[in-house]
């Protein structure tokens, strides 16, 4: 009996662990019989039965770890070929056989096989890494071929099986050596005469009996297609080949076809809908990458019934590392669909994560700034077409403007807008060539249409103006230009919220039209009764307004709410459930010259009931433009007590009216009386007006 020592080479494990002592070491006896029995050290057996049980979180990953080794025996049996000027063998392949009865999966390959020797130290030294032996002989030309790293892949079959026998076949040997355990801490090795016809390898898992689902084709091709679907070589599953799909990422852009194209995306999609766009890029700086990534034409989102899940993938090497993986873009860019393959990888000893997170925090910043470049390159290309897109996906867009730093600049070079002057969408950068000289404001109003918006009170002092206001429906552009905040040395300036800018643009365009124009003095109200009516109205309508000052912006309007929150914030304040106090401590603009105005300045010297429901009546409507009325009962009400006063006065006294005001005027009564008679409307206890007749004195 021969006893010799085999060093465990576990380095890297104990380093990714940080569980176990230095002292690994494992003794064998070398029989004399023809069956040759070794035995481990304790250490490691325990060692084996946490790189069996408790490195890998799915039990399948066993599947992926023998197909990898598989594919880098191909791909070294390969390469020797090549570099002895030999033809590529045409047998290069995998075949997977499946026996429910027996409860058996056996994996086999036409690679490079391993002798005796290698089937000792290869299967019987945990953590050596033969791939990374084969590497370290010929040099960094395969480190893009070869998959394997760690040397602990092949333990991974005892996560299901109860005995695993390898027989393998070097063509550097004529003799094929069987290798067979448990997984319990011994092994034993010996030779099989007349197995393997030329080289290769083939494992075969006697699985535990509660793990026979992987005796089943279809759990079995399950596997493959998450895993190991574009592995270079065939997978043979039972006499039928699997995958047909090839990784299309990692070869030129001038092999593959637009068909090509189309069938992967709908692989990874699952859908037969075409895609909008599509990047295929490949760099070696900062990071070595290949991708291909797709943006398609629609999303669910904006049905309302989800939202879109996260479906990239992240592979090193072609071998799936995660699915969905959520920290390869950020969140605005869930929609875009597609693979990422980065040999840069650090990953754990599992394969199944990856251990430095800057490094991937580097790989999603490049990722994210190729999609926005391309993003931004089809939309100069074909304007039309990204248009149509945009309408659908505008949402996402402004979510990376509003939520991204990082991104933020290059993200609003996306959006697109209406401005009072055009339907058409155009850029930010389109808006601000249509600027005047000298305006350094982007404007801009939300309002729930269009058409609202262009008859608004507020859009007044821009009517007959030459700049241009941006036009949005979405309150949650109001987020999105607080947040760019400047654009191009120029700053957004809400036209309903922020007073002083827009004065300016009112100040110029007054004066402009009073060299045109001369100021109708009958309708203005006396500058000794300004102040007093400003104070009467702001009594009236406390406590929601504070204060009463005189626009300078309003033309034809009567009264405009001003606050220092707009509309569009006050929506999404709401939504967050922040309370935002709307109907307190406002400021009312009045215009002076409105006929409303000046006739309720001189209804509230006569009757101040009525001038008290006419102040109130102006308020609700200027709540309303400006998006602050939230209950519409009390509005109602007094819209009925209004037309009743108004009704009642018809009947009894015809009155002739002008719009919006309350002002009576007496005419000539057809049934004269012997006494002439006045009325008068007063408000009775219930609250209701009643018109009663009187003599005149």
């Amino acid at each position: 009996m021969k006893k010799g020592l085999i060093r465990l080479s576990s380095n890297y494990l104990l380093r990714q662990s940080k569980l176990f002592s230095t002292n690994n070491r494992l003794v064998f006896r070398f029989c004399s019989t023809k069956q040759e029995k070794h035995e481990f050290k304790a250490e490691t057996k325990k060692l084996l039965d946490i790189v069996a049980k408790s490195i890998y979180t799915d039990k399948d990953v066993f599947l992926r770890e023998l197909l990898s080794n598989a594919s880098d025996a191909l791909e070294k049996q390969r390469f020797l070929a090549t570099q002895k000027g030999e033809q590529v063998p045409s047998d290069l392949e995998i075949k997977i056989e499946l026996d429910e009865q027996k409860r058996t999966i056996t994996i086999e390959d036409s690679g490079i096989g391993m002798t005796k020797q290698e089937m000792i130290d290869n299967l019987g030294t945990i953590a050596r890494s033969g791939s990374k032996q084969f590497l370290e002989q010929v040099g960094t030309q395969m480190n893009d071929k070869i998959i394997g790293q760690f040397g602990v892949g092949f333990y991974s079959s005892f996560i299901v099986g109860d005995t695993v026998e390898v027989v393998s076949k070097s063509e550097r040997s004529d003799k094929t050596y069987v290798w067979i355990s448990d997984g319990t801490g011994t092994f034993e090795i010996s030779e099989a005469k007349d197995y393997f016809q030329g080289r290769g390898t083939k494992i075969t898992i006697h699985l535990k009996p509660d793990q026979a689902i992987f005796s089943k084709k279809t759990e079995v091709l399950k596997t493959i297609q998450r895993y190991s679907n574009f592995i270079n070589y065939p997978i043979i599953v039972n006499g039928e080949r699997q995958n047909i799909v090839s990784a299309i990422w990692v070869r030129s852009k001038n092999e593959i076809t637009p068909e090509d194209y189309n069938k992967f995306y709908e692989y990874i999609s699952n859908s037969k809908l075409a895609y909008k766009y599509k990047l295929h890029y490949s760099t070696d700086a900062p990071l070595s990458i290949k991708a291909l990534l797709y943006i398609p034409q629609t999303h669910m989102e904006k049905y309302g019934m989800q939202m879109e899940e996260f479906d990239i993938s992240l592979y090193c090497k072609k071998i799936l590392i995660k699915k969905n993986c959520r920290e390869l873009l950020p969140h605005f860019l869930r929609f875009v669909k597609g693979v990422v393959d980065c040999e840069d990888l650090p990953l754990n000893i599992s394969r199944e994560g990856y251990q430095d997170s800057a490094l991937i925090a580097k790989l999603k910043s490049v990722v994210a700034k190729r999609i926005i470049k391309e993003i931004e390159s089809e939309a100069l290309r074909d304007p039309a077409n990204y248009l149509s897109w945009y309408q659908d996906f505008q949402n996402f867009i402004k979510e990376g403007v509003a939520m991204d730093d990082e991104h933020r600049n290059s993200m609003t070079k996306l959006l697109r807008f209406q401005t009072n002057k055009s339907e058409d969408f155009i850029s930010l950068d389109d808006y601000i060539s249509k600027l005047p000289q000298g305006i350094n404001n982007i404007y801009y109003y939300l309002a729930p249409t269009r058409q609202q918006a262009l008859t608004s009170p507020y859009m007044e002092p821009f009517t007959n103006s030459e700049i241009p206001v941006i036009l949005t429906m979405n309150h949650m552009d109001e987020v999105v230009f607080k947040q760019i905040n400047e654009y191009s040395s120029k700053k957004f300036v809400n036209i309903e919220s922020d007073q002083a800018e827009v004065d300016k643009v009112a100040q110029k365009s007054t004066e402009e039209n009073e060299k045109k124009e001369e100021t109708n003095v009958e309708t203005n109200i006396p500058n000794d009764e300004i102040t007093p009516f400003c104070l009467w109205l702001k009594n009236e309508l406390n406590p929601i307004i504070s204060q009463v000052q005189i626009s300078k912006r309003l033309k034809t309007s009567p009264a405009i709410i001003v606050s220092a929150i707009s509309s569009g914030m006050r929506q999404v304040m709401h939504a967050m459930g922040q309370s935002t106090d709307d109907l307190k401590n406002l400021t009312l603009e009045i215009n002076v010259n409105n006929p409303i105005i000046v006739n309720l300045n001189k209804v509230r010297k006569s009757n101040r009931i009525i001038a008290s429901l006419a102040s109130k009546q102006i308020l609700d409507g200027c709540l309303l433009s400006s998006g602050l009325l939230r209950d519409p009962k009390e509005v109602v009400e007094r819209q009925h007590k209004i037309l009743n006063v108004l009704l009642t006065s018809e009947i009894n006294t015809p009155i002739i009216e002008e719009v919006g005001a309350y002002r009576e005027e007496a005419v000539k009564q057809n049934d004269q009386k012997k006494d002439d008679l006045d009325t008068e409307i007063i408000i009775d206890s219930d609250g209701n007006p009643q018109v009663v007749k009187k003599n005149k004195k």
